[in-house]
């Protein structure tokens, strides 16, 4: 036998009651994970969507997407409850319409719940294409959703509500709405910080591998060496004089073999620099912005590096031997150089300003210690960077970090960029297999 809940308790004298049970759940939501803010009635931005029309709203009024979410209590008549929520539609149509305006948002998402059954069906008013918004119904004594206007993505879902009422409905005690209230001000006073805290734990897999890649290519390189003079060449150093188009990913694999310029005592410090660098800065870029972009990133701007050290070598008429990662590595760079200007805004300030003053510093660290070492190509150093930093404007951080997804022209560009790197290194395997078995490459 069980027992219903005993009724909560009336507030107290003085103070406005509390909004619907489930209206207070999914706020909670909608500011520690959708990263919305309460909305005060009185607040004239909210136009005809303040007042007395919704018992509980938060709403986003900044950067480049305006958000409103705002709950009510539908008429228990089904004449009155259809055309009322329909009036609400057009009226958050018009809200988003003049948020395009006046907040300067590229987009407006609007999701209306009613709390309580709403029957017939509606239609999407007519609005800017730049404006969506959606509709539910939730019944709070059953828990049911009924999706009468699909709800924007990257607002709460219809399961997402369905599994707060169930939860309330399953004896969980509803958030007051002092304690969104305060769930609220710690996100903010966190900058959202936290989800990027998470990321930011996750383990680099992609920057292990390009590091292991580096060693193992190095170790094949002091085989082949042994047997070949011209080994480096026919691995696929970049020569101004020969730029077969392979060489321009495949020489960001090959390392000095120690005991030249960049030796000490026999020690082979350009791969370990490079190994070090990309240990550094790659798990960094992996972290903010994953995998695919790390990936695409490093790869393209080793393309531009050895664009930027071929094209300058055949101005000043001298020939060059371009090897390394380091031009890829600054392109990683001049990816955090960007962070937060065009692509990932919604980024906390902390992490982007942190990130910035990173690259800057590092990247002159590297332009400094190329004037101080012979040797060493800072042209390639510069034209990395730069293809970095247009990467940058481009590609966006992890949404989980205050981007987005990848957009799938982005997403398929990244994987041509895969395979056209992978061919490139084959063609370096063959190569260098027909140059040790006396055939020319």
């Amino acid at each position: 036998m069980t027992e219903a809940a005993p009724p909560p308790p009336p507030p107290p004298p003085g103070l406005p009651p509390q909004p619907p049970a489930l209206a207070r759940a999914i706020a909670l939501d909608l500011v520690s994970r959708f990263r919305l803010r309460l909305t005060d009635p009185r607040d004239s931005r909210l136009g005809d969507l303040g007042g007395d029309i919704y018992q509980l709203g938060t709403a986003s009024w900044t950067g480049r997407r305006a958000v409103f979410v705002g709950f009510y209590t539908p008429s228990p008549d089904p004449a009155v409850a259809g055309p009322d929520l329909a009036a609400r539609c057009a009226a958050a149509a018009r809200w988003g319409a003049e948020r395009l305006t006046v907040q300067g948002a590229a987009a407006c998402d609007v999701l209306i719940v009613a709390l309580g059954p709403v029957p017939g069906v509606l239609s999407a008013p007519p609005s800017d294409a730049a404006v969506r918004v959606g509709a539910v119904a939730v019944d709070p004594a059953t828990g049911e959703v009924s999706v009468l206007l699909t709800p924007p993505d990257d607002l709460p879902s219809p399961r997402d509500i369905r599994a707060r009422a169930h939860a309330l409905l399953g004896g969980q005690e509803a958030p007051t709405v002092a304690a969104v209230d305060l769930a609220e001000r710690q996100t903010v006073a966190g900058g959202y910080t936290q989800p990027a805290r998470t990321q930011l734990n996750s383990r680099p897999l992609a920057t292990y591998s390009l590091v292991g890649a580096f060693v193992a290519v190095f170790i094949v390189e002091k085989v082949i060496i042994a047997r070949d003079n011209n080994g480096l060449f026919d691995m696929g150093a970049l020569d101004n004089l020969q730029p077969d188009w392979w060489r321009f990913i495949a020489y960001a694999f090959l390392h000095d073999p120690g005991g030249g310029s960049s030796g000490l005592g026999g020690l082979p410090l350009h791969v370990i620099f490079n190994s070090f660098a990309m240990y550094i800065v790659g798990r960094i870029v992996e972290q903010l912005y994953g995998w695919r972009v790390l990936l695409a990133t490093f790869l393209v701007s080793a393309a531009g590096a050895g664009a930027a050290s071929v094209v300058v070598a055949n101005v000043s008429n001298t020939e060059s031997l371009t090897i390394g990662a380091s031009g890829g590595i600054t392109g990683l760079l001049g990816l955090l150089f960007v962070i937060g200007r065009v692509q990932g805004r919604d980024v906390p300030v902390g992490i982007s300003h942190s990130m910035r003053q990173y690259a800057i510093t590092y990247a002159a660290m590297i332009v400094v210690f190329g004037f101080l070492v012979p040797g060493v190509a800072n042209v390639a150093h510069v034209g990395g960077f730069i293809t970095g930093t247009v990467v940058g404007l481009l590609l966006p951080p992890l949404r989980q970090v205050g981007g987005r997804d990848l957009q799938l022209w982005e997403r398929v560009a990244a994987y041509v960029v895969y395979g056209a790197s992978a061919v490139a290194l084959l063609f370096a395997v063959i190569n260098i297999a027909g140059a040790l078995g006396g055939q020319p490459g």
